[in-house]
């Protein structure tokens, strides 16, 4: 009897642009007349990714409040859901992030392993 095989598969074309790092923190996401505090998995300076059973659906304009360590200021910006599943969370592009918070992001960042 033959042993099934089984290969995996990466794709060759990386469509992140920014390099994303861990990030456990609470964002305050609204969108869509619904509020609510939801926890980020990742972020790099182009979006970040959120937590969320129920999450946003996408293209929906989200704002977004957060603090990348518990001594920063709170950062708000805007963003876009670029892809939700339901279960699990949405993937968040930022579309208005002013250069303090894109400088900050961007150290964070470029500090973390």
């Amino acid at each position: 009897m033959e042993q099934e095989t089984r290969e995996y598969v990466t794709p060759e074309i990386e469509k992140r642009q920014h390099r994303r790092v861990k990030l456990l923190t609470g964002v305050r996401c609204e969108a869509l007349g619904r509020e609510g505090v939801m926890v980020t998995r990742d972020i790099s300076v182009g979006g970040m990714f959120v937590t969320e059973k129920d999450p946003f659906p996408a293209d929906s304009l989200v704002s977004l409040s957060f603090r990348i360590a518990p001594t920063s200021p709170l950062f708000t910006c805007q963003g876009k859901v670029a892809y939700a599943i339901k279960g699990l969370g949405m993937g968040v592009m930022f579309s208005e992030l002013s250069e303090e918070v894109r400088q900050a992001v961007q150290k964070f960042v470029d500090e973390s392993d």
